[in-house]
């Protein structure tokens, strides 16, 4: 699961279903946010993959406002994780941070097929549809 700004609300509603039934599969959570202050389910986040015996996140923080690793500031960088062979991928968030995650999912041996994703951002075409 990769988002980034608000486009964690579907990713935190998965991860509780997953929390819920008792799930055991892998789960690998990425975020991407402008800060920790704009982080929205930060800390919900956090207690649900918790709750998932194999669940990891991993987050990264473009401005960080307090002491943050800086191999987690910047933008998404999906190289130093091990995504499994068998992965299927969903995304939300705004268009570039998506288009940045598929390519390095597709970079990484991910089939096209195996990457779903969800706009979450600005109109991008419904207000000029006849």
């Amino acid at each position: 699961m990769a988002s980034a700004g608000i486009g964690s609300t579907p990713m935190i509603s998965m991860l509780a279903h997953l929390a819920a039934t008792g799930s055991t599969r892998q789960v690998i959570a990425v975020h991407a946010d402008r800060s920790q202050r704009t982080h929205a389910f930060r800390d919900e986040l956090g207690l649900l993959v918790d709750k998932l015996p194999r669940a990891e996140a991993h987050i990264w923080y473009e401005r960080p406002e307090v002491a943050w690793p800086a191999g987690r500031t910047g933008l998404a960088d999906l190289s130093g994780i091990d995504i499994p062979e068998d992965t299927r991928a969903y995304l939300c968030g705004p268009v570039p941070f998506m288009r940045s995650i598929r390519s390095q999912l597709l970079d990484l041996g991910v089939p096209a097929d195996r990457i779903h994703y969800e706009l979450f951002g600005p109109d991008l075409g419904l207000a000029t549809a006849a």
